[in-house]
């Protein structure tokens, strides 16, 4: 088992957790059982790394006509233009079920989002450390993509619980 720490300031970032071998497929939201969210792709207690780009910042799509299948985390409208944003964030990012981030993070007072399911307005992560203020996570809540937190690599430290 392990927990995340702020690598600023070593504060504990989460529970203890269990490494998974790799990011369990996102489930699928079809919108029909009245919840606002789709199931996490990370069960509570439990992290695992994501290969992939996620999070802030945000750049135009390289086609502006895709209207692609990439996971809605990755991917939004782009508010002033044709197309998509995709993700240009880090790789490697450490996932966790958001109920598990809980109470450890703060929202980022610099990052507002202009609606539930559109870009977030301001640079960076959307969650900071709850001890130093300094910019940790971002959390994927939307209506439509998948539920899960990722702390930045290069923000935490995972360590023996």
């Amino acid at each position: 088992m392990n927990v995340l720490v702020c690598a600023a300031c070593g504060r504990r970032l989460s529970p203890p957790l269990r490494l998974l071998p790799e990011l369990p497929e996102r489930p699928e939201y079809d919108g029909q059982d009245g919840a606002r969210q789709a199931p996490s792709t990370v069960p509570r207690g439990r992290y695992a790394v994501d290969p992939e780009p996620s999070g802030p910042p945000y750049v135009p799509h390289p086609d502006p006509e895709w209207m692609g299948a990439a996971y809605p985390g990755t991917v939004m409208l782009d508010p002033d233009g044709p197309g998509c944003l995709t993700s240009a964030g880090p790789s490697g990012t450490f996932v966790v079920h958001p109920a598990d981030a809980r109470g450890f993070l703060n929202p980022n007072p610099d990052v507002r989002w202009a609606g539930c399911c559109s870009v977030p307005e301001g640079d960076g992560p959307d969650r900071v450390c709850a001890g130093c203020g300094v910019g940790v996570a971002s959390q994927l809540d939307s209506c439509t993509g998948p539920y899960e937190t990722h702390f930045l690599p290069d923000a935490v430290r995972v360590v023996p619980a």
